[in-house]
């Protein structure tokens, strides 16, 4: 554009005012004929910019120009028709592999992506996978297989789930179930198994390292799908985890079916629900610990080798009613067993369980147990370590042989453990086999049993090498602390009250070596202490006994202390005996030999004789018998 000066008009309007005015305008019309001549020459010349020159958002113009020449030099225009046109490079794929048409170059290119995230996955969420495949069983399965290849973290996020078959989850896999996921079964079989129906593992090698947690529920659903089935059935593994979860409803089956596998944890889980509508599992356990004996005993794969379950922890978990059903049979338990195979080192700690309708705790051929810390109440009946009965199948070899044996187990610690209102057996029992084997190296100490309606507070019976020691025991039906055909032991400083039969009592012969010391009893409707049978060696001292035999009438007596049937070189020395509804506040009879009683306070004790000692060649002072 031209420049034009223009001149400045008088104030006042005169010929000079005038002459400036037509000065101007001949100045403007010069200046626009200028600019015209200009853009006209603009026009005419040669390229007065150059593409690059020109910006276009991020990019030159020329940039842009050669991006299109390219792209429509490449344009392949088949034959009007059917055919359609595309732009080839859109078939050329991530790897410059070429593809027939732009669908198949994505899908390419897409399955390879999936593959590396695949690769790579840790942590993996099943709402993508309920996303692609619209529902859960199909979602859940494929996201449990990544595992096949890789060690996986999968997450349920919260919401309602319908599971319509058995799932199968494999090794080195982390399944949170998070809190406010509910998966309920709609089926008839087991809810999560860690292997194929094809496998056929050997020893611990099959599908292990695998955690299961989340706070979330797996509902069995079994108020309406009312066949026998299990949640978990897990086998041949090593290393399971299951914790902060919880499993409702169960029928028939068990919340957790453990058969053959070793280091396992199970915590803080609620067990809650069962039901036996037909009638013919009444024992089944919530945790049932198992081996793979046969098909019969764990169906869903093989191989059936007599691997056994191993190290295994039971801790923190509730087991009870749910809404819907009533409590567990059993909480946990064995039942079967091979001859030369057993159950080990199992610790069984600080579990509440409630409303069983058999034993809170049921131990076949366990070896080295501990049982501590467990809060029992308004169950059948509380813990039992026993061993199979001779004729039984359980002492049967791997190949269905009888063997005439049972084998010993040894080593369990029963302790600190709470337990009220046991309405049919025993609150705790240990058994051996009478005549075939014992059960060695037994502890049950500092338990407190509340109300046991109908039988003993503490039975262990062909045992060898105990101490029941610091239990407090108050209201029994029947025996408080009963010892029957078990040697070398001690029965000390237990606290016995308001026991219906016996407060302790050495039964049966066979009782060797067995001291009965610095126990309190008091009001006991039997006999305070009462040993029998064949024994010898059987030391009672220092124990308190006030207002026991308080079911006694002058046809069927008992006594504070009573030494009958055959008990031989045995001691009763230092004891206090007070009550008088007692018929004697000791009684030896006529059938000990060489017993040792002195030191005894038994005034006034008895509605009969206080002290009464009718053995034989008896030993009533602390002098040497040489």
């Amino acid at each position: 554009m031209a420049n034009v000066f223009l001149k400045r008009i008088a104030s006042s309007w005169d010929r000079i005012a005038r002459n400036n005015l037509n000065d101007n305008f001949n100045s403007i019309e010069q200046g626009f004929t200028k600019v015209t001549a200009e853009l006209n020459a603009h026009k005419n010349a040669s390229p007065a910019h150059k593409s690059e020159q020109i910006q276009h958002g991020p990019f030159t113009a020329a940039n842009r120009f050669d991006n299109l020449h390219a792209r429509f030099a490449n344009l392949v225009v088949n034959h009007d028709g059917d055919d359609v046109k595309e732009v080839v490079d859109l078939r050329v794929a991530l790897d410059a592999s070429t593809h027939l048409t732009a669908k198949d170059r994505f899908d390419y290119d897409f399955a390879k992506l999936t593959k590396k995230i695949e690769d790579m996955a840790v942590f993996v969420s099943l709402r993508p996978y309920l996303e692609k495949y619209g529902n859960f069983d199909d979602a859940m399965q494929a996201a449990l297989d990544l595992s096949k290849s890789t060690p996986i973290t999968l997450v349920v996020p919260p919401g309602n789930y319908t599971q319509t078959r058995t799932l199968r989850i494999f090794r080195n896999t982390r399944l949170i179930v998070q809190g406010g996921a509910v998966i309920k079964r709609n089926f008839v079989g087991s809810m999560l198994v860690n292997g194929l129906e094809t496998d056929n593992f050997s020893g611990y090698n099959g599908h292990g390292n695998i955690v299961i947690e989340g706070g979330g529920t797996f509902d069995s659903n079994g108020a309406v799908i009312k066949q026998q089935c299990s949640v978990f059935g897990f086998a041949h593994a090593d290393g399971i985890i299951i914790r902060d979860i919880t499993v409702l409803d169960v029928v028939g089956g068990h919340a957790f079916d453990c058969a053959g596998n070793q280091n396992v944890l199970i915590e803080n889980v609620k067990f809650k629900g069962y039901a036996d509508y037909v009638g013919d599992r009444w024992f089944s356990a919530a945790i049932q610990l198992d081996l793979m004996r046969s098909a019969g005993n764990f169906g869903a794969f093989g191989s059936y080798d007599q691997t056994v379950t191993r190290n295994i922890i039971i801790r923190g978990n509730y087991f009870g009613r749910s809404s819907k059903l009533g409590g567990w049979a059993r909480a946990v338990d064995s039942h079967t067993s091979t001859d030369g195979v057993w159950y080990s080192n199992i610790r069984i700690l600080d579990n509440v369980i409630e409303d069983t309708t058999e034993y809170a705790i049921s131990g076949n051929k366990w070896y080295d147990t501990r049982i501590s810390g467990n809060k029992i109440n308004n169950c059948a009946s509380g813990i039992r370590i026993m061993l199979p009965s001779v004729t039984s199948v359980y002492t049967q070899d791997a190949d269905g042989n009888p063997t005439g044996r049972v084998n010993k187990t040894k080593h369990h610690v029963i302790t600190e453990n709470t337990i009220t209102n046991i309405s049919k057996n025993h609150a705790i029992q240990v058994y051996g086999r009478k005549g075939y084997q014992t059960i060695d190296d037994v502890t049950i100490a500092n338990n407190v049993i509340d109300n046991v309606v109908a039988r003993h507070g503490i039975h262990v019976s062909d045992v060898r090498n105990y101490t029941v020691s610091n239990n407090v025991v108050d209201r029994t039906g029947h025996h408080g602390i009963l010892v029957t055909r078990s040697m070398n032991g001690s029965v000390d400083a237990n606290v016995l009250t308001g026991i219906r039969g016996n407060g302790i009592r050495v039964e049966e012969g066979g009782c060797h070596n067995v001291s009965v010391s610095n126990n309190v009893l008091k009001d006991v409707g039997f006999s305070g202490i009462s040993v029998s049978g064949g024994s010898f060696r059987v030391r009672v001292f220092f124990n308190t006994l006030a207002d026991v035999g308080t079911r006694a009438t002058e046809s069927d007596g008992y006594d504070g202390i009573i030494f009958l049937t055959g008990v031989i070189r045995s001691m009763c020395v230092f004891n206090d005996v007070t009550g008088t509804a007692m018929r004697h506040g000791i009684y030896i009879t006529n059938t000990c030999t060489r017993i040792s009683s002195y030191g005894n306070y038994v005034k006034g004790a008895g509605f009969d004789d206080s002290y009464k000692n009718n053995s034989v060649d008896p030993i009533n002072s602390t002098d040497n018998v040489i």
